[in-house]
């Protein structure tokens, strides 16, 4: 008598869960392809490395598209970076960025795009530009956490964008 209540009971069970009225949502799909043809070489956009004094981290990259008129809309920074160290700077100090590839072929173009940086705050709500000379900026004077997008973006023979997102955490050491 057992055993066939045991069956009822779990083939019943394996039918509600099949017919759930609740939609499963997929992961954010990049649709951009991973990398471009430039002449007879593919290039993917580079890493980007932030440093301030002795410390560095890679910045993290959110979405890039190589294509002419690119529209994208990054991820908020501190939802990308969730789980990650930022970078611990000093108030004031220097932040600089390094291009890297670890393709041999990529054009020299790939190091040089140009480079803006956007201050988010956590709510989101409000964007700073942020002056960015010879590949770096200045951290800001009050400590706390501060997140980051870089909008990279290429018009030469190589054409596209790409965003990527750091943070720091601005300590008196």
């Amino acid at each position: 008598m057992k055993l066939p209540f045991a069956f009822i009971l779990i083939t019943i069970s394996l039918i509600f869960t099949g017919c759930s009225n609740e939609e499963v949502k997929p992961a954010k799909e990049d649709t951009s392809s991973p990398s471009t043809g430039v002449g007879s070489k593919q290039v993917s956009p580079p890493y980007i490395d932030i440093s301030a004094g002795a410390s560095s981290t890679a910045a993290m990259r959110d979405t890039h598209c190589w294509e002419e008129n690119c529209s994208l809309t990054p991820d908020p920074p501190d939802e990308l970076l969730l789980g990650e160290t930022p970078l611990r700077v000093k108030p004031g100090e220097k932040v600089e960025f390094t291009f890297s590839t670890s393709e041999a072929t990529a054009p020299d173009e790939i190091y040089t795009p140009t480079v803006s940086i956007v201050q988010i705050d956590t709510s989101g709500e409000e964007e700073t530009d942020v002056n960015v000379e010879n590949s770096s900026m200045t951290a800001p004077t009050e400590e706390g956490k501060y997140y980051y997008n870089i909008i990279t973006e290429w018009d030469g023979e190589l054409i596209g964008t790409a965003i990527y997102a750091f943070a720091i955490l601005v300590r008196e050491e």
